[in-house]
């Protein structure tokens, strides 16, 4: 008998960039947290501003969401249903957020 199920894991795959985007994220707000304590940044050493960081955290969230949205985009139908129904459905999950959303974009019944 030959397998037919996908061994695309789109959960899992959703679930990690998750991580991915929460670690980064503490990582700027414990160096906010220095900044905020520290002496100004000495330039001549390449030491980052706040402004500096404010603008690398940015540039991770617009690729965060580069990354999910093609995630995403490169699911079938039916791998967006079978991920969605491993989930629990839960508000507050953003990996089941994000493939409701994505769902309802393609007008699919979850």
């Amino acid at each position: 008998m030959e397998n037919t199920a996908s061994q695309f894991d789109l959960l899992g795959q959703l679930r990690s960039l998750i991580v991915q985007r929460n670690e980064a994220a503490e990582a700027f707000d414990v160096f906010k947290q220095d900044a905020v304590l520290a002496p100004a940044p000495d330039i001549a050493n390449n030491e980052v501003s706040s402004d500096e960081a404010a603008d690398m955290a940015a540039e991770e969230v617009d690729t965060f969401r580069a990354q999910t949205e093609g995630l995403l985009a490169s699911a079938t139908d039916d791998e967006l249903l079978a991920a969605y129904r491993q989930t629990e459905g839960e508000v507050g999950d953003l990996a089941a957020e994000a493939l409701r959303d994505e769902l309802r974009r393609r007008n699919l019944e979850e």
